[in-house]
């Protein structure tokens, strides 16, 4: 598709430092492998490579155009534009090339340290089940209508993303909800935006590191960021960091969720979505969670429904009420009758696959699935269904390859601290040795266990120990589910949606509720 390069340029200050910016471009590429003759290549500088250094592969491709935030030395007859900031300009010049397709439909962002997915979900089938054709961008997937692809970053690249954008809006897709990622407003992902609605859902310390935030001043700067480019705010009133959310925002409506009705900083909103009678349920081994939500707009009004959700914990209620903040907005404008009664019956059986996933098993005993991969979400989720367990609690769970190893010796004290018992074993080992990432983890569990709470692999009791390490992940979940006895509950953690295991740079099929499952159909009921 051919377009002029001046017009993908407007709103951009730049300088014409070679050649002339009138001239027609076929497309925009910020990788060499992507490259199409007559495109214009977009230099970015990233935290281990620097694609300023590789113009002159770009002009061997065909780049006819060359935008740059540092000197390059090109042939002449070759235009090159200087910008202040690439990342942000290319995320405008993609708009524009895309003809702005976020503008034409209602877009929800959500951002957070936990919750995005499920939050995102539950909006995704609410607004479609209303009759709103609605898309998704998340971690696990994209989709909409019938269609879905696996996403491999959670916000993708704005080229890609302003091109799933325009693709979405010609089938007929009227709303988008988006996690929107850190490190996607760091790295200008979603800038020229105007995002409908925003939400936070909370914050912990998170994604604190050389390739990601510096610090935890950077982080909570950073997630900020949606509510500059936000028209709706929306914020869980009782996370500690809302405030500063909110203080950041520009949007002209705020409003804010949470559990009870106090406001806690936020007196003057649009709405108010909170719950009351918050109970914990356990109905055939299928943990959930009830709870009345209460919606309170400015104007006086107030509606109330009772909701049960198969989903355990208390974070599930406030993912809940995220949801039914955005939508009850939405859905205002539609002739829907009994609003809350809708979404209360669209809830009751939502469930997102890898995210508190609760796998049936012909047992006396639970078994979940869930991403928790750090220490942070590995806690919350342990503390949490602790509350459902009986029996003991026991966690399967491996850290990734080539990744920090402080969190490995964390989520190692975390499991040994909340867990009966802890299967240490391989999650993505990518190129390190798996039994060099289990001893790390192993560091972590000593802090709270001692050596002779170790199992040894040649009795395989758990009966005689608090923890054991088995390499082979397969081997591991099979082995908490058959030392499971009734009234426990097993967590299988660290890989959620993930359909493969990767080892030394390939990747090999493995899905965690596939292992599950293959176990159940293998083995009948035990009493």
């Amino acid at each position: 598709m051919k377009c002029s390069l001046l017009e993908l340029l407007t709103g951009i200050k730049y300088r014409v430092i070679q050649g002339n910016a009138d001239i027609q471009v076929s497309d925009i590429c910020i990788d060499t492998r992507d490259m199409v003759s007559g495109s214009v290549y977009v230099c970015l500088s990233g935290a281990h490579t620097d694609s300023h250094d590789m113009v002159q592969q770009a002009v061997y491709k065909g780049a006819v155009a060359i935008v740059c935030e540092k000197p390059v030395n090109v042939t002449d007859g070759i235009t090159v534009i200087m910008v202040r900031s690439t990342r942000e300009a290319v995320s405008y010049m993609a708009m524009s090339y895309y003809n702005n397709p976020s503008s034409k439909m209602i877009m929800i962002g959500i951002t957070g340290t936990k919750g995005k997915t499920t939050t995102a979900y539950m909006i995704e089938r609410i607004l479609n089940g209303a009759g709103i054709k609605t898309g998704l961008i998340g971690s696990i997937e994209i989709k909409y209508n019938d269609i879905s692809r696996l996403n491999e970053n959670t916000t993708p690249e704005p080229v890609k993303l302003q091109g799933i954008l325009a693709e979405m809006y010609d089938n007929g897709i009227q709303a988008v909800v988006m996690e929107v990622s850190s490190q996607a407003l760091k790295m200008c992902r979603v800038s020229g935006i105007i995002f409908d609605y925003g939400v936070f859902t909370n914050l912990s310390r998170d994604h604190i590191g050389k390739d990601e935030h510096q610090d935890m001043e950077e982080y909570i700067q950073c997630k900020s960021m949606l509510f500059e480019q936000s028209r709706h705010g929306i914020f869980n009133k009782d996370d500690k960091y809302s405030l500063i959310m909110k203080n950041s925002s520009i949007a002209g409506r705020i409003s804010c969720f949470g559990i009870g009705n106090d406001s806690r900083g936020f007196d003057e909103v649009y709405m108010m979505t909170y719950a009351d009678r918050v109970n914990l349920s356990l109905t055939d081994g299928t943990p959930g969670v009830m709870f009345a939500a209460n919606v309170c707009r400015s104007g006086g009004d107030k509606l109330r429904h009772a909701f049960s959700l198969n989903l355990p914990g208390i974070f599930s209620v406030y993912n809940a009420l995220a949801a039914v903040t955005v939508c009850d907005i939405i859905l205002s404008d539609t002739q829907l009758q009994d609003r809350l009664g809708f979404m209360s019956g669209i809830l009751s059986d939502f469930a997102v696959k890898g995210r508190l996933e609760v796998i049936p098993v012909d047992t006396d005993y639970s078994v979940i699935v869930d991403y928790a991969h750090n220490e942070i979400s590995l806690e919350l989720l342990l503390e949490s269904m602790r509350k459902y367990v009986s029996g003991r609690l026991i966690t399967v769970f491996g850290c990734g390859g080539n990744r920090s190893r402080e969190r490995r010796f964390k989520m190692g004290e975390v499991s040994a601290r909340l867990s009966d018992i802890t299967v240490v074993t391989s999650d993505n080992p990518r190129y390190e040795n798996p039994d060099d990432i289990m001893g790390d983890i192993e560091k972590g569990i000593l802090k709270i266990l001692k050596e002779s709470d170790k199992i040894a692999n040649d009795r395989v009791s758990f009966a005689d120990g608090k923890y054991i390490m088995i390499s082979d992940r397969q081997k591991a979940v099979e082995t908490a589910l058959n030392q499971a006895k009734k009234g426990d509950m097993v967590i299988v953690a660290g890989k959620g949606h993930e359909t493969y295991q990767e080892i030394k740079g390939v990747r090999y099929r493995m899905l965690d509720s596939d292992i599950i499952k293959d176990w159940n159909n293998k083995n009948k009921w035990r009493t």
